[in-house]
């Protein structure tokens, strides 16, 4: 396994791990063996993203906060290095900033940075104003799996606009498993050599179906694609990103 110098290990920046606040974890039991496998795979730092829809029966901050305590006890009983900290998969909506500073929601570690998540049918032009309106606040937005939103993923040119603004990019590691003929994968591996991806997480949610990994798809990265670009995205924009610095 790939190490950091300093034996951080890897960031998960997107996960569903936090036991029974949406569909990800459905136990506490779960949430351990995920908090295992996730070990295991070289993950060290791991953000709980629940899910935050607009309108929905959304878990209160306080509560996400609560349950991230005490999966970070759990985490303890597996390894000292392994920790989890708080934040909210958010779906865009026009309330979005003003929910954020009332506290309705989590921003990513108690930092400037937000996890933004668009309908796979979303345009750009309602992604860029999004974007545009949390970067105008003072936030650092990062486009959750940005290879699903195929009306931006499909147009590079659209992917460097929003990255001149202050946009941040996040990939699931899935989607870079594909085989020879994965149109999807391929793109996602000339974004990464671009450097226009700047953060990877599983998206994991159970142990049965989208569970966590990193390792593999890391293992995979390196031989697809330069040293430098893949160092940048698993250890340098992680370290930026909990010392709280723009990449």
């Amino acid at each position: 396994m790939r190490e950091l110098g300093n034996g951080a290990g890897y960031l998960d920046f997107h996960t569903h791990i936090l036991p029974g606040i949406d569909d990800g974890a459905s136990t506490e039991e779960i949430t351990k063996q995920m908090l295992r496998e996730a070990y295991r795979q070289g993950v060290r730092t791991i953000m709980a993203t629940p899910h935050n829809y607009p309108g929905g029966k959304n878990a209160e901050s306080q509560t996400v906060i609560e349950l991230c305590g005490k999966a970070n006890l759990w985490a303890k009983e597996i390894a000292a290095d392994l920790k989890v900290l708080s934040g909210n998969e958010i779906y865009y909506r026009e309330s979005i900033c003003e929910e954020i500073a009332a506290g309705k929601i989590l921003t990513m570690a108690d930092s400037r940075y937000v996890l933004v998540e668009f309908s796979p049918g979303e345009g750009f032009v309602k992604v860029y104003d999004g974007c545009r309106k949390l970067i105008e606040r003072g936030y650092y937005p990062v486009i959750a799996h940005i290879e699903r939103i195929h009306g931006v993923f499909s147009k590079e040119e659209k992917i460097e606009e929003l990255i001149r603004m202050g946009c941040y990019m996040q990939a699931n590691c899935e989607d870079f498993m594909g085989g020879i003929f994965d149109r999807k994968a391929a793109r996602l591996f000339r974004y990464l050599e671009c450097g226009y991806l700047h953060f990877l997480g599983s998206d994991c949610h159970s142990m049965a179906d989208r569970v966590p990994m990193m390792q593999e798809c890391i293992d995979r990265l390196y031989k697809k694609v330069s040293k430098q670009a893949v160092d940048q995205v698993i250890y340098e924009n992680p370290t930026k990103f909990l010392e709280k610095k723009c990449i």
